[in-house]
């Protein structure tokens, strides 16, 4: 049976491990610290943010690590800002850098002394504060949107061929970073919007390959906008096939893979490919079937039998018709499409609840699954 459960703050329960631990294993985090954050964040739960402001000062001069000290620091410049004091907010997270410029809380205080002056201040100085720590700090969690939002605002300043030529000029001092491939696929992006889809679609390709699975976090990103893209210029052959390379990456488990999020909509996109674009329709239906065999934890299982039962039916197939109807039925009972197995093939029995309408009007034209 599990313990009983606790709302107590956070340094509340670590001083009641400490207890339990013996001065052994405990941190040297002080009774005195410990109090003062405890109050602090009994009062910036409750809305009180400058008594709790007053409060992690008090921690701050009290603690007796850095780490303890900088975080106290956090806290007060984020009970100001909840407070709208803006400029006490502006002085709390400066007092941290002063006291720690290499603290484990500093980056986070750089990039939100920028978010100060861009919202409450001077934004041209506070966009150029925010490009500083992007490229101080490219590996912080807080350095990938920097990246996006600074692109942005130059793309809202000098259109996007203004933007692209901003990048070409910052990308180069990212190149080896964590941001190497943002830069690479945002130039792809931009170029795109400048109107050159070619160079986009290299670029895009370029971006994946060299930050193949598992280095790049927008690998599968760029594969899949890179076969819109070849499709959209009329390649479909070419969509499919950098489709099949993001796919190539899925790795096996003991439960089925490792799929990521987009790895079954790239699937879907193949069959349609084929359906639609390449007129096969004998691929297509195979394709379908792979999402739903292959793809165990999929929400688009159910719309890629139906896809393919459609086919089945179109072609004259009913048998192969019923028989993954039927299979939606049975192994998909929770699926919109269950109760239109009988609309699909009259032989199956109706189900309780009548199939939608908007399903059976569409049940004979050629819609995307």
């Amino acid at each position: 049976m599990s313990g009983p459960r606790t709302n107590a703050p956070a340094p509340a329960i670590a001083l009641a491990i400490a207890a339990l631990l013996g001065p052994a294993c405990a941190p040297a985090l002080g009774d005195a610290y410990l109090a003062a954050m405890t109050a602090g964040e009994r009062a910036y739960h409750a809305g009180r943010y400058r008594e709790a402001a007053r409060s992690f000062d008090d921690a701050a001069s009290q603690a007796l690590r850095v780490k303890d000290r900088d975080e106290a620091r956090l806290m007060q410049a984020r009970s100001f800002e909840r407070e709208e004091s803006w400029g006490e907010a502006r002085a709390s997270y400066e007092r941290l850098l002063a006291d720690s410029p290499r603290g484990p809380r500093s980056e986070r205080a750089e990039f939100e002394l920028a978010d100060l002056a861009i919202e409450h201040g001077d934004a041209d100085a506070g966009y150029a504060m925010l490009l500083t720590a992007t490229l101080r700090h490219p590996s912080h969690g807080l350095a990938r949107n920097a990246l996006k939002r600074l692109i942005r605002r130059e793309e809202e300043r000098a259109g996007a061929a203004g933007a692209l030529a901003w990048l070409r000029q910052r990308g180069p001092a990212l190149r080896g970073t964590e941001l190497d491939q943002d830069v690479a696929y945002h130039t792809a992006l931009l170029l795109e919007r400048s109107g050159d889809r070619e160079a986009a679609l290299r670029a895009l390709v370029a971006a994946a390959r060299a930050h193949p699975y598992p280095v790049g976090s927008l690998t599968d990103d760029a594969l899949f906008h890179a076969a819109e893209l070849a499709a959209s210029l009329g390649r479909p052959e070419e969509a499919i096939g950098y489709l099949r390379e993001m796919l190539s990456a899925r790795e096996p488990a003991v439960t089925g893979s490792y799929d990521r999020g987009k790895f079954d909509d790239a699937q879907l996109e193949i069959a349609r490919l084929y359906r639609d674009a390449l007129g096969d329709r004998a691929a297509a239906r195979r394709e379908l079937h792979k999402l739903y065999t292959d793809h165990p934890a999929s929400i688009l299982r159910d719309d890629a039998l139906w896809a393919e039962a459609k086919l089945w039916r179109e072609d004259g197939r009913s048998k192969e018709a019923c028989a993954t109807a039927a299979r939606i039925a049975r192994e998909l009972p929770e699926s919109r499409y269950a109760r239109c197995a009988h609309a699909i093939c009259p032989s199956l029995p109706a189900a309780p609840r009548p199939c939608a309408d908007y399903i059976l009007r569409e049940l004979d034209e050629r819609k995307d699954p």
